[in-house]
């Protein structure tokens, strides 16, 4: 996953790139925002699976807790 933020960020970049190149200003926001696009999703979709991967872990730490009480 943490690939695709890599590949999305460098995706994102080139489309940065080619924007400054577009003949008018709509082109140019259209691209600019395809490369935000292609930034920040991937790196979103990487943040909420490594928050659920936290929360599945501070779970099972909090059982093995209970389990230590009991």
């Amino acid at each position: 996953m943490r690939v695709l933020v890599f590949v999305g960020a460098l995706i994102g970049a080139l489309c940065l790139l080619a924007s400054f190149f577009m003949a008018g200003a709509p082109q140019q926001a259209a691209m600019a925002g395809m490369a935000c696009a292609f930034a920040i999703i991937p790196y979103v979709l990487f943040r909420v699976g490594a928050t659920a991967d936290e929360e599945s872990q501070r779970k099972q730490i909090i059982e093995l807790l209970k389990q230590r009480q009991q």
